[in-house]
């Protein structure tokens, strides 16, 4: 979910969809339209209005199919209504959901080689419209989403798999084409029902999109196009007495002054992606509410350039002349006051010190080369690097530089956005009070993450120093590979590639390699884990904090968690609600 400091993330992710679907229909588009949605579902029981919990949103979805869309406010409702296979709850760890247990090597789930996995409904499971939920919905599920012609973007992995098996209404059988690391998450957007969908060559204009058949804690009860969509409990939900409120309503409000007045006067009693700081937002929102957050994804790095810049050769030699020496990137961690950083410069940050900062993989590494000006200057003193006349450091006896080279470095990031400005003034004055001359060069989203062909210089490599965000998925293995490993150093032949740094490291190509070659979790932790050591020792980055995410919520409502790999609806049916005072 976005978070109210890392709103830049959201307009990272509209880039990226802008260049995945130019001509598509996004959900701020045709919001004019007034439609009430038909209701061939009822609740056993209506609604009671004492338990309806009002959530308030910047725009209406353009469909409740997860399937059809990247758009995140899709998920925020139609996870109250779907329900996946397993998930991920909010310590960043697998659970099932219609599974009666998690595939695994020790019971039988999955196979030796890992391309056979067993997945095990709970018996007795119903759809929203009392249809009983089997395993030919699991089949159904892969066929239509991977079906050429359904439209669907968010594929899952769905290409990996070769057949579903069937042997008996609660077993599924899936077979893949190869290993797939992300086995768990699979269905992890909710099943389709096979009686209730519609022929998958037509899922873009299923009626289901709109009033869906799901397996989720609520059903549609009417929606409202632009203004208000309204959910009622299902009767069939498969966990007994839940959920505990009878009616959400997820109300459409553009204006984050009347959201917060919502808020404020118990109108609505969750708030979608807030972007006031928590002592702002509570005092505006006074005794009614308080904005709930935990350490989110997007993870502030800086990355050094290992390699010369602007000599026209992307690859990983010659080395840097400054940074390539080791001695140097240490000398800049130790001059690096992170306690300032953290509590004067970005307060509200969780301190970082890896990439895996969080999640099933996450490594609790302390932090290698600590606060220590006094290490830095005399690092920088053995690798070559005297005092000069202005305090600025000289090349004297170094490494890669020839004498008489001035200690100084570009750092590069990202515009208009304030905490990486405060970050990046912060690191300019720490690092000259060792000698280090730093300037600042921001530049525009598609310049800084622009591609190969536009010649941004993270991928051809003509930087000193880069400080910006990036997150991982639930499932990290592209990611970590794209980023860290050796054959992921951009290149005319590879243009994709993602080893900014140009980083080599022969251990960590092969703790990378590990964790794709299983499926065990256990063992995929421990590889990343001597990986993260590997480049809290080496720096190719130098990992600085956490931005915090979450959701404004009433004082009345409780039962909820946090969940940064998911929608704040993913634990609804825990939901409750408190009377009015």
């Amino acid at each position: 979910m976005p978070s109210r400091l890392s709103i830049h993330g959201s307009i990272l992710f509209a880039l990226f969809l802008a260049l995945l679907c130019a001509g598509c229909s996004w959900p701020w588009q045709g919001i004019d339209t007034v439609f009430a949605s038909p209701k061939p579902q009822t609740a056993d029981e209506p609604a009671t209005p004492a338990n309806t919990v009002v959530i308030v949103i910047p725009e209406s979805p353009s469909t409740l199919n997860p399937y059809l869309s990247m758009a995140p406010i899709v998920r925020q409702v139609a996870d109250a209504i779907a329900a996946p296979l397993a998930t991920v709850d909010a310590n960043g760890l697998f659970v099932p959901v219609l599974a009666a247990e998690l595939p695994a090597l020790d019971n039988g789930g999955v196979s030796a080689d890992y391309r056979r996995i067993t997945w095990k409904l709970r018996p007795n499971l119903k759809w929203s419209d009392g249809h009983p939920l089997t395993s030919a919905d699991i089949r159904f599920t892969w066929e239509a989403v991977s079906h050429p012609d359904s439209g669907a973007v968010n594929l899952m992995g769905f290409e990996l798999i070769e057949a579903i098996d069937t042997p008996d209404p609660l077993t599924a059988v899936v077979y893949y084409r190869e290993v797939n690391p992300a086995y768990l998450e699979q269905f992890m957007l909710g099943l389709l029902p096979r009686h209730a969908a519609g022929p998958p060559q037509e899922m873009l204009n299923w009626a289901w999109n709109r009033n869906p058949v799901g397996a989720g804690p609520f059903l549609v009860r009417e929606w409202i196009e632009g203004e208000s969509i309204t959910l009622a409990r299902n009767p069939h939900y498969y966990l007994p007495g839940q959920p505990y409120l009878d009616q959400l309503i997820f109300k459409v409000t553009p204006d984050p002054a009347q959201q917060l007045a919502m808020m404020a006067q118990d109108e609505a009693q969750v708030h979608l992606w807030p972007q006031e700081p928590k002592a702002v937002y509570d005092q505006l929102v006074g005794e009614a509410a308080a904005l709930q957050e935990r350490p989110g994804q997007w993870n502030m790095a800086l990355r050094f350039n290992l390699s010369r810049p602007d000599d026209d050769d992307p690859g990983p030699l010659p080395p840097h002349p400054i940074l390539g020496d080791l001695r140097v990137r240490q000398a800049i961690a130790h001059a690096i006051n992170y306690p300032v950083i953290f509590n004067n410069v970005n307060p509200g940050t969780a301190p970082a010190t890896s990439p895996f900062a969080y999640g099933w993989y996450h490594c609790d590494l302390p932090r290698l080369y600590r606060y220590h000006p006094a290490r830095a200057r005399a690092l920088l003193d053995e690798a070559g690097w005297v005092e000069g006349p202005d305090g600025v450091r000289i090349a004297q006896g170094a490494r890669y530089a020839e004498d008489g080279t001035r200690l100084t470095l570009r750092l590069e990031g990202y515009t208009d956005f304030q905490p990486l400005v405060d970050l990046e003034a912060a690191l300019v004055e720490q690092l000259a009070a060792v000698g280090i001359e730093v300037t600042v060069q921001n530049h525009d989203f598609q310049v800084i993450f622009g591609s190969y062909s536009d010649g941004a210089p993270r991928k051809l490599g003509n930087f000193d120093l880069l400080l910006y965000d990036a997150s991982l998925g639930v499932e990290p293995q592209a990611a970590v590979f794209n980023s860290f490993h050796s054959s992921s150093i951009p290149t005319p032949e590879n243009a994709a590639g993602g080893n900014y740094m140009r980083w080599v490291n022969a251990e960590a190509d092969a703790a990378i390699e590990a964790a794709g070659r299983t499926v065990d979790l256990a063992e995929r932790r421990a590889a990343y884990c001597t990986l993260a050591e590997l480049i809290a020792h080496d720096l190719p980055q130098l990992h600085f904090y956490l931005f915090t995410e979450g959701y404004g919520a009433s004082n009345r409502l409780s039962g909820y968690q946090v969940n940064i790999w998911g929608s704040l609806t993913w634990d609804v049916q825990n939901w409750k609600l408190a009377a009015e005072n």
